[in-house]
Formats: structure tokens, C-alpha cells, sequence
């Protein structure tokens, strides 16, 4: 037979064993075994690993017939991180376009192939808390600096626009923060197939982080045209409590679709 998504297989030699009419014949295998993996929903993704074997002669003259009773993956594999759930041999036939030389077939041909087919998921959440917590952190601190200032009507624009200075360097250092991290996350978790759970955090981050900086700078803009630096400052404490609020509920629902899809 053939390990059709093996990289570099390795067999033992036959171990032939006659039993009456039939025949036994063992043989060891060892190899890597290539996989696509979707991690979108990471840390909460499931995956299917498979190992393929194609038979060695089209379906009209060999087939394999699995024997699910009699097989299991051994017990004592743990994989750090993951959970295995599910094991299991399917049989299926693959059709190939080709006859591969035999002019005894018309249409192309047909291989049977076994699929041994093992369920993992992830058992340890630890990577995800520490790829998230700095998200979590900086949302935080962009919350207190509207929440800390003074509403002292007397400020003068020199002090105000300190102020301001403070209130955009804090988060701006929020926004590096959540870059940084997100440059971090890219190491750790690869997609190719669309953005991880990690990637729309990320998003949602910045975007609050954005909307704040908005918020400073409408709020400058208004008190710079008279407007009344009271009313300025307790609207940007009931922005910073609904914004908090928003971005709360928003990364909720993102790891509640992630964790059940």
C-alpha cells in the first residue's frame, strides 16, 4: 500500500505470520503525516487527523475491509495540550483520472484507500489568556484615563492641552501595546484560511482604542471652542463606561460563537 499524505514513511520489514488460509502480515510504520489545520477558532478548535492508505491495485482486483471492533489508538498517547476524542477506520474509493498505463481499464481508475481518522481538541487554554490578557489590559487603562481627569472649569488651554497630551500618549502606548502583541499572536497562531478569534480580538481592540482617541480629540475641540469642559468631561465618562461596556460584550459573544461553533 501506499501512506498518501505521508511526508518520509518508514516500514519494518514484513512480519509474515500463516493462519490456516489466511495469512498475517504486520508491519511498523512511522512518519509525519501532512494536515490541514484550521485554527480559527482557536483556542477552542477541533481537528480531524487522518492517515491515508491507498491500495496497491485498482478496486477490481484489491479491497481493504476495516476492522473497527479489534482497533483503538493507544490509550497511553497524551499529547501535551490536546485531547483525543475520537478514533475510527473508513474505507473509501478515490478516482483518479488516469489509468496509469493499464489499457485493461477505460475512464481513468479507482483505488480503495482507508482512512484512519483521530478527533483531537485542545485541553489547556493557558496560551490563550496569555496572548489576550495584554488586549484586556490596555482596554482597561484607556478606560481610566477618561475617568481620572479634572472638570475644574477654571483650567487653563496650556493645562488642558497637557491634558490632552497625557490622555493620547496613554493611548497611543495602548495602541503599540496591541500591535506588538498582535505581531506576537503570528508566531504562535497561523492561519491561511481567514482570521482567528485571536485576529477579530485584536480588531476589536484597536477599534476601541481608535474610538477613544476620537473621543479626545472631539472632546478638545469642543471645550476649545467654548464649549463647557463639565459637560465635555461627563460625556466622556458615560462614552467611556458605554465603550468599556460595548467592547466587553463584543469579545463575549466573539469567544461564545468561537467556543459552540
Amino acid at each position: 500500500m501506499s501512506y498518501s499524505n505521508a511526508d518520509d514513511p518508514k516500514a519494518s520489514d514484513p512480519d509474515v505470520i500463516p493462519q490456516g488460509d489466511h495469512v498475517l502480515d504486520q508491519v511498523r510504520v512511522q512518519s509525519s503525516f501532512r494536515q490541514n489545520w484550521d485554527v480559527r477558532d482557536f483556542p477552542f478548535d477541533h481537528h480531524r487527523i487522518e492517515v491515508l492508505l491507498t491500495s496497491p491495485q485498482d478496486t477490481s482486483h484489491f479491497r481493504f475491509t476495516v476492522n473497527n471492533k479489534d482497533s483503538e489508538a493507544n490509550p497511553d498517547i497524551r499529547p501535551q495540550g490536546w485531547r483525543l476524542t475520537g478514533f475510527r477506520l473508513m474505507t473509501a474509493d478515490k478516482h483518479y483520472t488516469t489509468t496509469y498505463g493499464d489499457k485493461t481499464l477505460k475512464h481513468g481508475s479507482t483505488y480503495n484507500r482507508v482512512r484512519i481518522q483521530i478527533d483531537l481538541e485542545r485541553s489547556d487554554p493557558t496560551a490563550f489568556w496569555k496572548l489576550t490578557t495584554p488586549l484586556y489590559l490596555a482596554a482597561l487603562i484607556a478606560t481610566s484615563v477618561f475617568l481620572v481627569s479634572s472638570h475644574r472649569e477654571e483650567l487653563t488651554t496650556a493645562e488642558r492641552l497637557d491634558g490632552l497630551h497625557s490622555r493620547l500618549g496613554v493611548l497611543g502606548g495602548g495602541l503599540f501595546v496591541v500591535v506588538l502583541n498582535m505581531q506576537q499572536v503570528n508566531t504562535v497562531v497561523t492561519s491561511t484560511v481567514g482570521l482567528t478569534l485571536i485576529d477579530w480580538l485584536h480588531l476589536t481592540t484597536l477599534t476601541f482604542l481608535l474610538l477613544a482617541v476620537a473621543g479626545t480629540v472631539l472632546s478638545w475641540r469642543w471645550t476649545a471652542r467654548g464649549g463647557s469642559i463639565a459637560r465635555a468631561e461627563q460625556v466622556s465618562h458615560r462614552g467611556a463606561w458605554t465603550g468599556l461596556a460595548a467592547y466587553a460584550l463584543t469579545c463575549g459573544a466573539l469567544v461564545l460563537l468561537a467556543a459552540w461553533r
